[in-house]
């Protein structure tokens, strides 16, 4: 019972996915009796495997595409598949029908009342956890950029460790706008939310400047002024700490860095490293912007209309010919939701027809791991499968050391709790820690039963059976390799960076009265495409059969992206300054011109097999350029940038036909 309760109440956590207080009510309202239904159902079928196989197929399709009305139904879809394993585990012969299903529904409804305590007591709770989490990593993007002070570090591996902060500190802000949006649609909107979209919106404009900041002094700077070096890296070490530890609750109860900026830009600078001294002036100047952002998360906030935007509704106000419709539409192999849901049925109902004809002890954990792997790419999946493993085997060898000295019930149960607790506390962020303490859980529950020392080969066994499952069947139907898709994210990037450009020209001329809203909108599209293409290359260091050469040309790509991103970062930052000119309009237009060549020829490369490979021959010319344009670009303005980017894509689009 006492395992019952515990795995129903994990189902409703994740079941339990909104922001909005009666959304989650509504949400409670269709979970519970769901899992009842689920759960009874299992219990009735599990006897006749012809019929458990089949009825198994068809509701794991319908849960899973569930996804594809809403991400909340989704979730519901997920937890309640999850909730039928939990079923199918705790089942054992000469039980009433109900115990099983109640006392999982029990596990759920005391779940509900403790949210329900939490939702009163600790409002916002969870967003101002991720809000806390967001601060803490734009702190160390800040750091990072401060490295160049300390240490002799690669511009690459600069980037590389910027972008993985830079992915995080994205998702992370588009969780809290949409988490805030739909408190604020359904009225729930207050003070304390008005506080988290100002804290998300301050750290959005911080994480922009850090993208402005990729500088390394020079070792004749480095050599002549060490005490100037020194007191960039206290001011920037300053900030970091403040990012790491400010909240919504303490902004107004911890001091703010003391700084003194205008000591730092006054600081004499011998002729030897005059152009050095300027690039570093720049990054005081931004450490002084960002410093000053921060000083405003004390100020009152409130939000304006265009900031607050309709979030996706409830399956229950929607007429059930456009579900129906939405439904069939996805019914297709090119509908990610559909390949998702196919792989899903397949795993379930493979794994079950195993476990029934092999026999297996304790053979449901192949289904529980199966779908708690099974992610919609292969990288994803691959790299949820080493998790899997890692945390697994970790969680077994200290199962097996407590078996040795035989732990008495009283720590087990301890165990138990914390290990359950520190499950939800790991699960959202760090999937591989989360499955080691749920292996603790496991193994401290079954043996207060008195079944701990016959679980763990069984468990390693079915862990490895259902990581190979999902693997398989991702691998047969469309694994969506990132190697693949780059060519087309690349294409859209320099899409959206055309479009910037476009819109910047007739913002200088004053032609469009709309000018504002569009180049906002493809700006916000040039960070996100951006951010994407970084995540290209991530994913694929996440697949198997890794090839080096790959990897290396797309994080080229990459950088050579960001780079450009960082020339517009600063012209958007700019732009209320531009006054029309000549020679800055004809750069523009030459940039985009040169970057829509430069797209179609991409566009042509991508349908040739050996597209990385004539990356890979490009590489020295590609390098040359990209170093060229980033060691002059905190030492020119914003015409000459543009003027030096404008010449130097001429020179490398006209390489690249040649070589074609």
């Amino acid at each position: 019972m006492g395992l019952a309760l515990a795995l129903g109440s994990i189902s409703c956590g994740l079941a339990d996915t909104s922001s909005v207080t009666k959304y989650r009510i509504v949400d409670y309202l269709i979970s519970i009796p769901l899992f009842f239904i689920i759960a009874l159902g299992v219990t009735i079928v599990f006897p006749y495997s012809i019929l458990f196989c089949l009825s198994l197929a068809i509701v794991s399709f319908v849960f899973f595409m569930l996804a594809a009305l809403s991400p909340r139904l989704g979730s519901i879809g997920f937890a309640s598949l999850l909730l039928a394993v939990y079923a199918m585990l705790l089942h054992h012969n000469g039980q009433p029908i109900w115990q099983i299903p109640l006392w999982l529904t029990l596990g759920s409804i005391w779940y509900v009342l403790w949210q329900c305590l939490a939702i009163y007591f600790l409002p916002n709770q969870e967003s101002k956890d991720i809000l806390s989490d967001l601060y803490q990593i734009l702190a160390k993007k800040l750091m990072v950029h401060d490295e160049g002070f300390l240490f002799t570090i690669d511009k690459s591996q600069l980037f590389i460790k910027s972008g993985h902060y830079r992915s995080q500190i994205a998702s992370l802000s588009g969780t809290l706008r949409h988490r805030v949006h739909q408190q604020y649609i359904a009225g729930e909107g207050n003070e304390e939310s008005n506080h988290i979209l100002h804290f998300t919106d301050i750290a959005e404009k911080v994480s922009e400047q850090t993208r402005l900041m990729y500088f390394s002094p020079s070792t004749e700077l480095k050599t002549h002024c060490p005490e100037w070096m020194d007191a960039i890296h206290q001011a920037n070490k300053k900030i970091s700490q403040y990012l790491s530890e400010v909240t919504v609750n303490n902004v107004k109860k911890i001091p703010s860095p003391t700084i003194d900026f205008s000591s730092l830009r006054e600081y004499a600078t011998p002729n030897i490293a005059k152009e050095d001294a300027l690039a570093a002036q720049t990054f005081i100047n931004k450490l002084d912007i960002i410093y000053l952002l921060l000083q405003q998360l004390k100020t009152q906030f409130k939000p304006n209309e265009t900031m607050i935007r309709p979030s996706k509704t409830l399956i229950g106000s929607w007429k059930w010919s456009e579900v129906s419709s939405k439904l069939t539409s996805q019914l297709t192999l090119k509908s990610s939701y559909f390949r998702h849901a196919l792989r899903g049925t397949l795993c379930l109902t493979t794994g079950l027809i195993l476990v029934r004809v092999l026999n297996l002890e304790f053979g449901f954990w192949t289904l529980m791991t199966s779908l708690l792997v099974l992610r919609p790419n292969l990288s994803t999946t691959w790299t949820r499968l080493l998790q899997r493993i890692t945390g697994t085997i970790s969680g077994l060898v200290i199962v097996y050391a407590m078996l040795q000295f035989q732990v008495s019930s009283g720590w087990l149960f301890l165990v138990f709790c914390v290990s359950s607790v520190l499950f939800f506390h790991t699960s959202a962020h760090k999937y591989g820690i989360a499955v080691f303490f749920v292996t603790l859980f496991v193994f401290s529950g079954f043996s207060l039963n008195g079944e701990g020392n016959i679980i763990m080969l069984p468990r390693l066994e079915n862990t490895l059976l259902g990581v190979f499952l999902p693997l398989l069947f991702v691998f047969i139907i469309a694994p969506g390799w990132n190697k693949k898709s780059f060519p087309t994210q690349l294409q859209t990037t320099i899409q959206g960076y055309v479009d910037y450009l476009d819109g910047l020209k007739r913002y200088i001329e004053k032609t469009d009265e709309n000018t504002d809203d569009v180049i906002n909108l493809n700006y916000k599209n040039c960070v996100v495409n951006d951010t994407n293409l970084f995540d290209h290359w991530m994913g694929y260091l996440g697949e198997p059969h890794l090839n080096s050469q790959t990897g290396e040309s797309i994080l080229l790509c990459s950088r050579s992206s960001n780079i450009i991103l960082r020339i517009i970062t600063r012209l958007n930052e700019n732009r209320g300054q531009l006054l029309t000119d000549y020679a800055l309009e004809s750069s523009i237009k030459n940039t985009i011109e040169l970057l829509t060549e430069f797209q179609l020829i991409l566009k042509q490369m991508a349908f040739q097999p050996n597209f990385f490979e004539l990356i890979k021959n490009k590489e020295t010319s590609i390098y040359q350029t990209l170093s060229h344009i980033e060691n002059h670009m905190d030492r020119l303005d914003d015409k000459a940038l543009l003027e030096l980017v404008s010449n130097k894509l001429k020179h490398s689009t006209q390489y690249t036909v040649s070589v074609e």
